[in-house]
């Protein structure tokens, strides 16, 4: 049994920018990774950026392991996460100093057996998923991050907003970098917070979860910055992202998505974000 691929995106935040997220299906696999952007001052893999260099090596490896894993999808991920590794020490031009140094991301992760969806989640990524005995139901995104970067994204819009009012040049980035250098620095380590990276143990710290579904079913898979739709800028509820992506198609939305930011909000005053456009991807897929 395999998965079908209906529909994907995958829309760079910066037309002339490294796309720091990716995608991929194999046999009854199938994934969305989202890169955290770097905070380095220097891409340690010589590439354009380390988070997609991150994102890509993850796509490769599940391509080579899943179709014929059998096991816990943690324990794919223990195999997949090793082999990044090994690659990243061979290609990497020097090893991360400060932990904030190492490349991340947020990870979306399904296997469908028979009438059993199997879910494995870090971060951001989403799961919409929708069967006719179930109905709708969802899975994914880690709150707490969140609503703390959402905090973060906030002050710096307000103070953006400020230093423009009075032609001030804007210093309160370096504040705020300073202070996402210190969350990263938390990653993958007790008491901390867990992401896909070059950490084995962050394999056995994944969320995971199992529904029981009804064939033929749809589920969409997306990073953050195409779920805005929906959690930031409140266009759609959960449910009815699903439907739209099935009704008018994923290019559609990815339109709609990029008229807000940078049309009716290019400056980040309505909805405070980082920076205007995030990369953006999404799979649709139907399930049996």
């Amino acid at each position: 049994m395999s998965i079908d691929v209906l529909d994907t995106i995958h829309d760079p935040g910066k037309a002339d920018g490294a796309n720091e997220d990716h995608l991929g299906s194999a046999a009854n696999y199938a994934w969305v990774f989202d890169g955290a952007t770097g905070l380095v001052d220097e891409q340690l893999t010589g590439t354009a950026s380390d988070a997609a260099w991150l994102t890509q090596a993850g796509t490769k490896a599940l391509e080579a392991r899943a179709p014929g894993h059998r096991g816990p999808l943690t324990a794919l991920l223990d195999e997949v996460i090793d082999d990044v590794s090994r690659r990243f020490d061979a290609e990497a031009l020097r090893q991360p100093g400060e932990r904030y140094e190492r490349p991340t991301a947020s990870l979306i992760l399904i296997r469908q057996t028979g009438g059993v969806l199997d879910c494995l989640n870090f971060g951001d990524c989403k799961l919409l998923l929708r069967d006719e005995t179930h109905g709708f139901r969802s899975f994914g995104s880690d709150t707490d991050s969140e609503a703390y970067e959402s905090h973060l994204a906030t002050q710096f819009s307000e103070q953006r907003k400020a230093d423009g009012a009075t032609g001030a040049p804007n210093q309160h980035r370096s504040s705020v970098q300073e202070r996402l250098r210190k969350i990263r620095n938390r990653h993958n380590i007790p008491g901390g917070y867990w992401v896909f990276g070059l950490d084995a143990e962050a394999a056995e710290h994944a969320r995971t979860t199992t529904f029981d579904i009804d064939t033929p079913a749809v589920a969409l898979m997306m990073t953050d910055g195409f779920e805005a739709l929906a959690g930031d800028y409140g266009r759609y509820t959960e449910q009815g992202l699903l439907e739209a992506a099935l009704d008018k198609g994923l290019a559609a939305l990815r339109d709609e998505l990029r008229h807000i930011e940078r049309k009716l909000d290019p400056e980040a005053h309505q909805f405070p974000r980082f920076k205007q456009s995030d990369d953006a991807t999404a799979m649709l897929v139907r399930l049996g």
